[in-house]
Formats: C-alpha cells, sequence, structure tokens
C-alpha cells in the first residue's frame, strides 16, 4: 500500500487469475446452463415485474457459489442435473440478499451499473429482493430429498439473521472479534458452506466428506468476507466496479476498523471513537493511512490467509481429481488476491 494508493484487480498475481481461471473452465458446461437457468427464471414471475426481476438477474457476477456447488459435486461423483439446481438456487438467494444490502448501503453502483435502488427507489427494491427470495425458496422445494430443501431455507434464513444482527450493530464502537466473525459467518460463510455441504450430499459423499467441505466452504467464506471488507477500504471504484465506502460511512464496523481499534493506544481509541461517531464520519483516506500505519490491514489480511490455510486443509479428506485440485486452486487464487493487497 505504499504511499496509500488505492488497491485495483490489476494488482492480483496473474499465476492466481490463472488459477481460477482453470478452475472455472472446468466446469463451464455446468456454469452455462446455471447462467441461462438464472436467466430464465423472470419469465416465471408475473409479467408486470418480470423487467425489474430480469434487471436484478442480470450483472455478471462471479458465481462463486454456483462454482463451489458444482466442483464439490464434482470433488465427490458426478456433476448431475440436481446439482445445477441447486447452483441456480443459492445464486438467487445471493442476488436476493444483494438487492436488500443496496438499500441499507445507499449503494448506487453494482457490477458495473446502477443498482435497482439507484433505477426505481427503495420501496419497489425491496421487494424485487422479496420475490427473488421466495421464488429461489419455492424452486428449493423440488428435491425430492426434503432435507436439501430444509438445508437451503435455513442458509437463507441465516444470510438474513446476520444482516439483521450487523444492522443491528451499526455505529456500536462494542462490538467483539467474536461478534463480527457471528455476523460474517452468517451472511455469507452460510451460503458458501451450503453449496460445498449439498454439492457433496447430491453426490452421495460420507458423512466425514460431507462435513470436511461444508467446513471448507464456510472458512472459505468467511475468509472472502474479510477480503470484501478489505476491498470497501482500499479499493479502487472505477477498478471494482461497485460502490465502496459504504462500510464506515453506513457504520458497518468490519474487522480492518475492530482491529485498528484494538491496536490504538487509549489515546488514540478515543480519537478514532470521536472520528467514526462524528456526523461528517472519517474520511475515507484518512482511514486508509490509518489503517495501514498502524497495521490493522496488515492484522486483517493474515487472519483471512489463516482462514483460507485452514479451508485448504479440509480438502484432505477428498479424493485427490480435477475437481478437488479445483477447490484448492480456489484457495491459492484467495491467497493471490489478499497477498497482493499488502
Amino acid at each position: 500500500m505504499k504511499s496509500f494508493t488505492r488497491w485495483s484487480t490489476r494488482e492480483i498475481d496473474p499465476r492466481s487469475n490463472e488459477a481460477f481461471a482453470t478452475a472455472i473452465e472446468l466446469i463451464g458446461p455446468e456454469l452455462y446452463s446455471v447462467e441461462e437457468r438464472i436467466s430464465e427464471q423472470s419469465k416465471a414471475l408475473d409479467s408486470g415485474i418480470e423487467h425489474y426481476v430480469e434487471y436484478a438477474l442480470g450483472g455478471s457476477g462471479k458465481r462463486l457459489r454456483p462454482a463451489l456447488a458444482l466442483l464439490s459435486g464434482g470433488a465427490t461423483g458426478r456433476i448431475v442435473s440436481d446439482h445445477v439446481d441447486l447452483a441456480v438456487i443459492l445464486e438467487l438467494i445471493h442476488i436476493a440478499s444483494l438487492v436488500h444490502d443496496d438499500i441499507m448501503d445507499g449503494a448506487d453502483r453494482r457490477r458495473d451499473r446502477p443498482t435497482l435502488n439507484a433505477k426505481w427507489g427503495n420501496s419497489l427494491t425491496v421487494l424485487v429482493g422479496d420475490v427473488l427470495f421466495s421464488h429461489a425458496l419455492k424452486l428449493s422445494t423440488q428435491f425430492s430429498n426434503n432435507e436439501i430443501s430444509r438445508r437451503i431455507a435455513d442458509a437463507a434464513a441465516d444470510v438474513c439473521t446476520g444482516e439483521i444482527l450487523q444492522t443491528q450493530r451499526r455505529f456500536d464502537l462494542n462490538v467483539t472479534l467474536a461478534e463480527y466473525y457471528r455476523m460474517v459467518q452468517m451472511k455469507t460463510g452460510a451460503l458458501f458452506a451450503s453449496a460445498c455441504e449439498l454439492g457433496a450430499f447430491l453426490s452421495g459423499a460420507s458423512p466425514a466428506v460431507i462435513g470436511a467441505l461444508k467446513n471448507y466452504g464456510n472458512k472459505i467464506g468467511i475468509a472472502y468476507q474479510v477480503l470484501d471488507d478489505c476491498i470497501d477500504l482500499v479499493g479502487d471504484e472505477e477498478m471494482i466496479g461497485k460502490t465502496l465506502g459504504t462500510d464506515i460511512a453506513c457504520g458497518k464496523f468490519t474487522l480492518p476498523v475492530l482491529l485498528l481499534l484494538q491496536n490504538s493506544t487509549p489515546k488514540q481509541r478515543d480519537e478514532l471513537h470521536a472520528l467514526l461517531l462524528s456526523e461528517e464520519g472519517i474520511a475515507p483516506a484518512q482511514l486508509l493511512e490509518l489503517v495501514t500505519t498502524r497495521g490493522a490491514l496488515a492484522s486483517t489480511i493474515m487472519a483471512a490467509q489463516s482462514l483460507v490455510n485452514e479451508a485448504e486443509a479440509e480438502l484432505d479428506l477428498v479424493q485427490k481429481n480435477r475437481h478437488a485440485a479445483a477447490l484448492r486452486s480456489m484457495t491459492d487464487y484467495l491467497r493471490g488476491v489478499l497477498t497482493s493487497l499488502g
């Protein structure tokens, strides 16, 4: 972070990008089917709202949750149509949560285009998010095993609960690290964990392997959210393609800020309290300088890297094949991005 310049995606090690691209290429045909299915979902709803839902589904996301569901299925057996269905449902839940996030954060850009709330206002947008949640849960009832539907519903409830808990604690300087990790596990880790767990479950994997992949997904999800928290502080908005700086502006004190408070002297902490709770808030450039010079950013990166290493260790129980190797390459990719932040 020399001179506290903004980080951009150009700084990622090309080898990490290549490993990630190879993993995605392995499940290319299945991901293509997922994309087709997602784009078709707006037509399954009332024609009066089709336009709004179509716009919500039209962004070019990373599709990490679908990728993990498919790769976990392939790592433990053969990828079948149920895996594609699972991938579509989990991504719909994720998109619904982003629709609601953008309202709460006042974000006006997502995936290089205006958010729904920027185009149509909060009242209509929150209902679009509700429709997406309910439609995803309706689709989940089509699995022959009701346990899958229940696990998906549990994950969706966790996502919403995590967001509620985080919203409750906005501008709360007493949030502990344990509380932060619990909120992150629910709002982000839950869907990653479900993707890996249910991907393996659908392939008929053993309980031990299913559990290992669930743990892998959970840790990867938490690490990914910690990474996203860092990017909200240090990222280049034009390169990232979405509104940044919303966390601190909305009073969401994420891991870099919590560690900054923890690493400060009593006097520094009092000064930070005043800045963070002031009406105008702390200037993004000033916060970037503080998290960098006082080691909070480096500590956050180390915490995320530790989670990635723990996730990779969970894969030791999974048989060695191309799909399992692709899951490992995802940990390499995350490590590469985290390293580039430092």
